[in-house]
């Protein structure tokens, strides 16, 4: 199977791919739900949610999650990182970050005027282990 290399990875990453964010629960199947993301430095995810959704709570009790990122264009190619997560307060420009990154800086910025930081919260999902296939080439 042909594994991406770090830079590889990396470069993926930083390309806007919608992702699935996976949580395990206890008496249901995983939640499994699509979310933007962008990457760190570190090679870790981050993503912003309301802090009352399923997602948050689920993320919470299990204090793990893998987040998989694909493309199935040009080749299909996936990402697929798990790891511990961790919350941080929700921070305005982070928002601004994640919707300029989807929606581009007209659409990216007037979504941000209409949302507030009451009631979110920032999730990174650390890179303990990453996972990858590349068709691309």
């Amino acid at each position: 199977m042909p594994e991406m290399t770090a830079p590889q990875i990396n470069s993926f990453l930083r390309d806007p791919h919608v992702g699935v964010l996976a949580i395990e629960r206890k008496s249901n199947p995983p939640l499994a739900v699509p979310i933007w993301y962008d990457v760190d430095d570190a090679g870790d995810v981050f993503m912003w949610m309301d802090e009352d959704s399923l997602k948050a709570k689920l993320l919470r009790k299990a204090g793990r999650a893998t987040y998989t990122v694909q493309q199935a264009t040009d080749g299909y190619s996936y990402v697929s990182l798990e790891g511990r997560v961790t919350f941080l307060p929700p921070d305005i420009a982070v928002l601004q970050r994640l919707a300029v990154r989807y929606l581009g800086p007209d659409v990216g910025s007037a979504y941000v005027e209409n949302s507030t930081e009451d009631g979110a919260v920032i999730v990174i999902v650390h890179a303990d282990k990453v996972r990858s296939f590349d068709f691309r080439e």
